[in-house]
């Protein structure tokens, strides 16, 4: 069986008016265009690699943010990690034919910060990848002067400490 790229997978998403518009909402020092994007790829090559179906891993993992910040502020303040999945679900299921894999991806993705528990090899994989990259891009975007302050803070009092042992 031939395997689909990444592009023919993520191009019939990414290219619509609405997911353009993710690249206008700041996320982790980025925008949530772009984590989506990481997350997804990351998704992709790590799940053909296992030899899981990356098709449906591909597309939850381009959809698992799929909502704009306007959406979450009129959610009436509700707790992220809970509320943006439901809101990138209701928005992905609006506008594509998701399969039940896709469905739970999404919606459970923030596990264990939400509540609802991945179903599907493929669920837990996306909800890894997109710790990582949201740990990556927080340390390197969001806080890179405070990490740069707190590496050599570090690294100074492992200095004087091992000057006085």
């Amino acid at each position: 069986m031939e395997k689909i790229t990444f592009d023919n997978i993520a191009n019939p998403i990414i290219n619509t008016k609405k997911y353009q518009s993710l690249k206008n909402d700041h996320h982790h020092g980025l925008t949530r265009y772009i984590h989506s994007i990481k997350v997804a790829k990351g998704t992709y090559i790590i799940t053909r690699l296992l030899k899981l179906d990356y098709i449906s891993a591909t597309r939850g993992a381009l959809l698992h943010d799929y909502f704009n910040e306007e959406e979450y502020l009129d959610s009436k303040g509700l707790e992220k990690p809970r509320i943006h999945p439901i809101l990138a679900l209701n928005n992905a299921s609006f506008e594509y034919d998701l399969n039940m894999k896709e469905k739970n991806i999404i919606i459970s993705h923030m596990f264990p910060l939400g509540s609802i528990k991945p179903e599907y090899l493929e669920s837990w994989v996306v909800s890894t990848i997109d710790k990582i990259v949201a740990l990556d891009e927080y340390i390197v975007y969001k806080f890179k002067d405070k990490f740069a302050l707190f590496a050599i803070f570090i690294i100074n009092f492992i200095r004087f400490r091992c000057n006085f042992l």
